[in-house]
């Protein structure tokens, strides 16, 4: 190849070299470069719309600041009592376990799915303890489940 590139005319090695150097740059820019600025502008209209909704949920939290958690009930007690009293008063069945100062690892097996969503909404809604990971699986009865949940209070 280079033997038949110098021996063309130095006016058609010109024009060789041109054509590559043009074929090169439509091959970088065709295959690299728009779809990496296809790419660029769909992350920024993904960041936008995330900066849209992080505004959103300012304005939100601004009318009804739920951070604050102030009058809570069972802020006195700890948070293994009120997770073994309110589940009792729901009628779940579970094995609790401290997770830290603040936190409550939980299992439940086969215990009702009501019941355990409407005690985690007790929990939340009363006491301010919010769910920090679950995880159920079916038991055999329709209805039942079993898992386990950790719950955190802020």
């Amino acid at each position: 190849m280079k033997a038949w590139f110098f021996g063309l005319a130095v006016r058609e090695r010109w024009l060789v070299a041109i054509g590559a150097g043009a074929a090169a740059v439509i091959v970088l820019w065709g295959f690299i470069l728009t779809p990496l600025n296809d790419e660029i502008a769909r992350l920024r209209t993904s960041v936008d719309a995330k900066q849209r909704l992080l505004i959103d949920v300012a304005r939100i939290e601004g009318q009804n600041p739920s951070a604050v958690v102030t009058n809570r009930q069972g802020s006195n007690q700890t948070l293994m009592v009120i997770v073994n009293n309110t589940a009792g008063s729901h009628g779940l069945s579970l094995r609790a376990t401290a997770n830290g100062p603040s936190g409550v690892n939980v299992s439940v097996q086969n215990a009702p799915f009501d019941a355990l969503a409407a005690w985690i909404v007790t929990l939340d809604g009363t006491y301010g303890i919010d769910v920090e990971a679950a995880s159920f699986i079916p038991a055999r009865e329709p209805g039942l489940v079993t898992g386990q949940l950790t719950l955190r209070r802020l």
